[in-house]
């Protein structure tokens, strides 16, 4: 069983889909938990849609009543909201209690983490680390403040409520107490992280499980044929931006490409492109002098996200501190050169002057530079784009990631069902 905030959207929308579907094709009898169902997918069940559990008793109006003041008095505090009953009954979500849990994004006003205790102790549960949110005070993105874990008064969460204070990190230490559970990340960036923070003493195994793209899906293809297809301009220089709510996405940094982007208009007028910005609707916007941003909406078909990398000259990425970048690999994978301001995990799937670009992140001038150096030298980009794709297909296979995931929670399985990952938290070894 997989627990995640939706089955479509982000990165861990997208991965837990994938997951969902890659153990089913394993042979494993696999469903999706998830706070908001998008999709149609037959084995994904909404926590408030089970055919196996009665809601009345949830909806009766003395208690949506005191639900509700709780959880405006609690947002009034700045305090996380973890008032969501659905979460403990997920064992009978779907008829019959699982083997295991495999806990995704468990932020996003679904999940009440007071369940996982009591969870973690009738069966095995794992945790894939997509951000910091479990680790921290509140913010689950990548400008949250990680070399302060106890999520301090100062950090630039405090402009998003709740705030992150030592309340919210003292509450989510004294939720977890008691749980046994076992970690992953995509990045060993993410897991030193972990490590270190107040998740660290409730995780018996930690494990790095690189992610991974589609192969057969996002692979080169001619630019010429992409840009057909989709209608572009085939003599546009183009730059691809891609992320779930576009460029108002907090978590991604669009002000920085923005930025870059103005600066390379500033430099020279003269050059036409277009930045093409996927996973937000939005009117075509002229940012500087031959320079347009355009809005291309959220992407559901991956054929058709497939075009717009090959149809691109350079892919950008601005994240501050990116976990592990999904976007980045997919354009890594289509031969798309990569410019990166950014750190953290991305910068594990990348080699820098080979596969990719990488800047310091919110530096817009050294953006732009990179992004002009790539547009300027087209044999630049395809000797970057020819080592990307070299580079994906060694390192981030989905396959291989599906194996090596499945593996784990196949350890753990094993080891909790013969005692060896009893309450004492003892590791396991795969």
């Amino acid at each position: 069983m997989i627990v995640n905030t939706a089955d479509e959207g982000g990165g861990a929308e997208r991965m837990s889909m994938a997951v969902l579907d890659g153990f089913a094709e394993l042979g494993l009898e696999t469903w999706l938990l998830v706070g908001n169902k998008k999709t149609d997918h037959p084995r994904v069940v909404p926590l408030y849609l089970s055919p196996f559990i009665d809601y009345r008793p949830y909806q009766a109006e003395p208690r949506q009543t005191l639900l509700a003041t709780r959880r405006r008095a609690e947002r009034w505090l700045g305090l996380e909201d973890f008032n969501h009953p659905y979460s403990h009954r997920i064992l009978d979500l779907t008829g019959s209690a699982p083997d295991l849990v495999l806990c995704h994004n468990l932020h996003g006003g679904y999940f009440d983490l007071r369940a996982l205790p009591v969870l973690s102790r009738r069966v095995p549960v794992a945790l894939r680390l997509f951000d910091p949110w479990l680790l921290i005070g509140h913010r689950a993105d990548a400008l949250a403040d990680l070399r302060r874990p106890t999520g301090c008064d100062t950090s630039p969460g405090l402009k998003q409520p709740p705030a992150i204070t030592r309340i919210n990190s003292w509450r989510k230490r004294r939720v977890l107490r008691g749980a046994r559970l076992f970690a992953s990340a995509e990045s060993q960036w993410m897991l030193d992280h972990a490590r270190k923070s107040l998740l660290a003493p409730m995780v018996s195994d930690w494990r790095l499980i690189p992610g991974g793209v589609d192969l057969d899906a996002f692979s080169p293809g001619p630019q010429a044929a992409a840009r057909e297809e989709l209608g572009l301009d085939p003599g546009a220089r183009i730059v691809l931006f891609v992320a779930n709510l576009g460029p108002e996405n907090p978590l991604k940094d669009f002000a920085t490409v923005r930025r870059a982007m103005v600066e390379l208009g500033r430099r020279a007028p003269e050059k036409r492109i277009e930045l093409l910005a996927v996973g937000s609707d939005g009117p075509e916007e002229r940012i500087a002098p031959g320079i347009v941003l355009r809005r291309l909406g959220y992407i559901r078909s991956v054929a058709r996200l497939v075009n717009f990398y090959r149809a691109a000259n350079v892919y950008v990425h601005a994240a501050v501190n990116e976990t592990f970048g999904l976007s980045v690999a997919e354009a890594l994978a289509c031969g798309t050169p990569v410019v990166a301001a950014s750190s953290g995990g991305v910068l594990e799937i990348i080699d820098n002057g080979r596969t990719a670009v990488a800047v310091p992140p919110g530096d817009a001038a050294a953006l732009a530079g990179a992004i002009e150096s790539v547009l300027d030298n087209p044999s630049l980009g395809a000797a970057m784009g020819a080592a990307a794709v070299a580079s994906a297909r060694a390192n981030l296979d989905r396959r291989t990631m599906m194996r090596a995931l499945h593996a784990w929670c196949a350890g753990i399985h094993a080891a909790w069902t013969s005692g060896g990952a009893s309450k004492a938290g003892v590791r396991v070894g795969l």
